[in-house]
Protein backbone atom coordinates (compact mmCIF):
# COMPACT_ATOMS: atom_id res chain seq x y z
CA UNK A 1 0.00 0.00 0.00
CA UNK A 2 2.86 2.39 0.74
CA UNK A 3 4.25 1.82 -2.77
CA UNK A 4 0.87 2.64 -4.35
CA UNK A 5 0.56 5.74 -2.19
CA UNK A 6 4.01 6.97 -3.26
CA UNK A 7 3.19 6.20 -6.91
CA UNK A 8 -0.08 8.12 -6.65
CA UNK A 9 1.70 11.16 -5.21
CA UNK A 10 4.34 11.00 -7.92
CA UNK A 11 1.67 10.88 -10.65
CA UNK A 12 -0.28 13.79 -9.20
CA UNK A 13 2.91 15.89 -9.02
CA UNK A 14 3.59 15.53 -12.73
CA UNK A 15 1.07 15.91 -15.53
CA UNK A 16 0.52 12.49 -17.06
CA UNK A 17 0.85 12.58 -20.86
CA UNK A 18 0.49 9.41 -22.87
CA UNK A 19 3.21 9.10 -25.55
CA UNK A 20 2.11 9.89 -29.10
CA UNK A 21 4.41 7.35 -30.75
CA UNK A 22 4.53 3.57 -30.51
CA UNK A 23 6.82 2.05 -27.86
CA UNK A 24 8.83 -0.06 -30.33
CA UNK A 25 9.08 -0.78 -34.07
CA UNK A 26 8.01 -4.24 -35.20
CA UNK A 27 9.15 -5.80 -38.47
CA UNK A 28 6.94 -5.07 -41.49
CA UNK A 29 4.23 -7.65 -42.01
CA UNK A 30 3.86 -7.24 -45.77
CA UNK A 31 0.53 -5.42 -45.64
CA UNK A 32 1.55 -3.23 -48.58
CA UNK A 33 1.71 -6.31 -50.82
CA UNK A 34 -2.01 -7.08 -50.45
CA UNK A 35 -3.64 -6.35 -53.83
CA UNK A 36 -6.49 -3.88 -54.34
CA UNK A 37 -9.77 -5.82 -54.03
CA UNK A 38 -12.17 -5.92 -56.97
CA UNK A 39 -14.60 -3.83 -54.94
CA UNK A 40 -13.96 -1.87 -51.78
CA UNK A 41 -17.20 -2.71 -50.02
CA UNK A 42 -16.28 -1.59 -46.51
CA UNK A 43 -13.75 0.67 -44.84
CA UNK A 44 -13.18 0.30 -41.11
CA UNK A 45 -12.06 3.50 -39.39
CA UNK A 46 -11.03 3.76 -35.72
CA UNK A 47 -12.55 6.78 -33.98
CA UNK A 48 -9.05 8.01 -32.91
CA UNK A 49 -8.18 8.42 -36.63
CA UNK A 50 -11.19 10.74 -37.01
CA UNK A 51 -10.10 12.60 -33.88
CA UNK A 52 -6.54 13.01 -35.18
CA UNK A 53 -7.84 14.22 -38.55
CA UNK A 54 -10.08 16.72 -36.78
CA UNK A 55 -7.11 18.04 -34.77
CA UNK A 56 -5.08 18.51 -37.96
CA UNK A 57 -7.94 20.32 -39.68
CA UNK A 58 -8.71 22.43 -36.62
CA UNK A 59 -5.12 23.66 -36.47
CA UNK A 60 -5.23 24.73 -40.12
CA UNK A 61 -8.71 26.21 -39.67
CA UNK A 62 -7.39 28.57 -36.98
CA UNK A 63 -5.31 30.13 -39.76
CA UNK A 64 -8.27 30.00 -42.21
CA UNK A 65 -6.54 27.65 -44.61
CA UNK A 66 -7.23 24.27 -46.14
CA UNK A 67 -5.82 21.06 -44.71
CA UNK A 68 -4.74 17.89 -46.54
CA UNK A 69 -4.69 14.43 -44.93
CA UNK A 70 -4.05 10.84 -46.02
CA UNK A 71 -5.56 7.83 -44.32
CA UNK A 72 -3.13 4.95 -44.48
CA UNK A 73 -3.91 1.33 -43.79
CA UNK A 74 -4.19 -1.95 -45.63
CA UNK A 75 -6.62 -3.80 -47.86
CA UNK A 76 -8.79 -6.61 -46.63
CA UNK A 77 -10.52 -9.12 -48.88
CA UNK A 78 -13.40 -6.74 -49.64
CA UNK A 79 -12.30 -3.35 -48.46
CA UNK A 80 -9.82 -1.55 -46.27
CA UNK A 81 -8.73 -1.09 -42.68
CA UNK A 82 -7.71 2.49 -41.91
CA UNK A 83 -4.93 2.73 -39.33
CA UNK A 84 -3.16 6.10 -39.48
CA UNK A 85 -3.85 9.73 -40.37
CA UNK A 86 -0.91 11.50 -42.05
CA UNK A 87 -0.85 15.27 -42.49
CA UNK A 88 1.95 16.94 -44.48
CA UNK A 89 3.28 20.15 -42.99
CA UNK A 90 2.80 22.31 -46.07
CA UNK A 91 1.81 25.88 -46.84
CA UNK A 92 -1.81 26.19 -47.90
CA UNK A 93 -4.21 29.07 -48.43
CA UNK A 94 -7.88 29.87 -47.88
CA UNK A 95 -9.05 28.04 -51.00
CA UNK A 96 -5.91 26.38 -52.29
CA UNK A 97 -3.66 23.38 -51.64
CA UNK A 98 -0.71 22.42 -53.78
CA UNK A 99 1.48 19.38 -53.24
CA UNK A 100 4.63 18.91 -55.26
CA UNK A 101 6.76 15.86 -55.88
CA UNK A 102 8.74 16.43 -52.68
CA UNK A 103 5.64 16.41 -50.48
CA UNK A 104 4.07 13.40 -52.19
CA UNK A 105 7.34 11.46 -51.98
CA UNK A 106 7.55 12.22 -48.25
CA UNK A 107 4.01 10.90 -47.70
CA UNK A 108 4.66 7.73 -49.70
CA UNK A 109 7.97 7.22 -47.91
CA UNK A 110 6.22 7.44 -44.55
CA UNK A 111 3.60 4.92 -45.67
CA UNK A 112 6.36 2.53 -46.74
CA UNK A 113 8.08 2.96 -43.39
CA UNK A 114 4.93 1.99 -41.49
CA UNK A 115 3.98 -0.79 -43.94
CA UNK A 116 0.74 0.86 -45.05
CA UNK A 117 -0.83 2.07 -48.29
CA UNK A 118 -2.98 5.05 -49.17
CA UNK A 119 -6.67 4.21 -48.79
CA UNK A 120 -8.35 7.62 -48.53
CA UNK A 121 -7.31 11.21 -49.19
CA UNK A 122 -9.09 14.08 -47.48
CA UNK A 123 -8.92 17.82 -47.68
CA UNK A 124 -10.95 20.64 -46.21
CA UNK A 125 -12.74 23.42 -48.09
CA UNK A 126 -13.58 26.87 -46.76
CA UNK A 127 -17.18 27.81 -45.96
CA UNK A 128 -19.19 27.88 -49.17
CA UNK A 129 -16.49 25.92 -51.01
CA UNK A 130 -18.79 23.01 -51.84
CA UNK A 131 -17.59 19.54 -52.75
CA UNK A 132 -15.09 18.26 -55.28
CA UNK A 133 -14.17 20.77 -57.98
CA UNK A 134 -12.53 20.22 -61.37
CA UNK A 135 -9.02 20.71 -60.00
CA UNK A 136 -9.63 18.21 -57.17
CA UNK A 137 -11.09 15.66 -59.59
CA UNK A 138 -8.19 15.99 -62.03
CA UNK A 139 -5.42 15.59 -59.42
CA UNK A 140 -6.15 12.67 -57.10
CA UNK A 141 -3.38 11.09 -55.04
CA UNK A 142 -4.27 7.67 -56.52
CA UNK A 143 -6.26 6.41 -59.49
CA UNK A 144 -7.15 2.81 -58.76
CA UNK A 145 -10.86 1.86 -59.00
CA UNK A 146 -12.48 2.30 -55.61
CA UNK A 147 -10.02 4.93 -54.34
CA UNK A 148 -11.80 7.35 -52.02
CA UNK A 149 -11.43 11.11 -51.74
CA UNK A 150 -13.25 13.17 -49.13
CA UNK A 151 -13.90 16.91 -49.19
CA UNK A 152 -14.64 18.22 -45.69
CA UNK A 153 -16.72 21.43 -45.67
CA UNK A 154 -16.22 24.52 -43.50
CA UNK A 155 -12.55 23.72 -42.74
CA UNK A 156 -13.82 20.77 -40.67
CA UNK A 157 -15.33 23.08 -38.03
CA UNK A 158 -16.54 22.80 -35.35
CA UNK A 159 -14.98 19.34 -35.61
CA UNK A 160 -14.63 16.55 -38.16
CA UNK A 161 -16.80 13.86 -36.64
CA UNK A 162 -19.56 12.60 -38.95
CA UNK A 163 -18.04 11.41 -42.24
CA UNK A 164 -21.50 11.32 -43.83
CA UNK A 165 -21.70 15.12 -43.48
CA UNK A 166 -18.76 15.45 -45.90
CA UNK A 167 -18.56 15.04 -49.68
CA UNK A 168 -17.29 11.51 -50.41
CA UNK A 169 -16.27 10.35 -53.90
CA UNK A 170 -15.18 7.01 -55.31
CA UNK A 171 -12.84 6.81 -58.29
CA UNK A 172 -14.34 4.89 -61.23
CA UNK A 173 -11.86 5.17 -64.14
CA UNK A 174 -10.61 7.60 -66.78
CA UNK A 175 -10.77 10.54 -64.35
CA UNK A 176 -14.42 9.83 -63.55
CA UNK A 177 -15.79 9.88 -60.02
CA UNK A 178 -19.01 8.81 -58.36
CA UNK A 179 -20.35 10.75 -55.38
CA UNK A 180 -21.64 8.64 -52.50
CA UNK A 181 -24.92 9.54 -50.84
CA UNK A 182 -25.32 9.61 -47.04
CA UNK A 183 -26.90 6.15 -46.64
CA UNK A 184 -24.08 4.55 -48.65
CA UNK A 185 -21.42 6.43 -46.67
CA UNK A 186 -22.93 5.23 -43.40
CA UNK A 187 -23.09 1.68 -44.68
CA UNK A 188 -19.63 1.43 -46.23
CA UNK A 189 -17.55 3.48 -43.78
CA UNK A 190 -17.69 1.76 -40.41
CA UNK A 191 -16.51 3.96 -37.52
CA UNK A 192 -15.28 1.93 -34.55
CA UNK A 193 -14.60 2.99 -30.99
CA UNK A 194 -11.11 2.17 -29.73
CA UNK A 195 -12.16 1.73 -26.11
CA UNK A 196 -15.41 1.00 -24.30
CA UNK A 197 -16.02 0.76 -20.56
CA UNK A 198 -18.28 -2.22 -19.84
CA UNK A 199 -20.52 -2.34 -16.79
CA UNK A 200 -21.44 -5.91 -15.74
Amino acid sequence: MRFLSRLSKKRSATKEVYPAIRPYISPAGGRRRTPVPDRNERFYIPLPVLQATSRFMGRFAQEERECYVWWGGYFTEKGGQVVTALCPEIKTRFGHIRLGTKELMALHSELRRIDQILLVELHSHPPGGGGQNEVDAAHPAATYPGFITVVVPDFGLPCFYDLSESHVYEYVHANRWRQLLQPEIRDRFVIEEASLPVKP
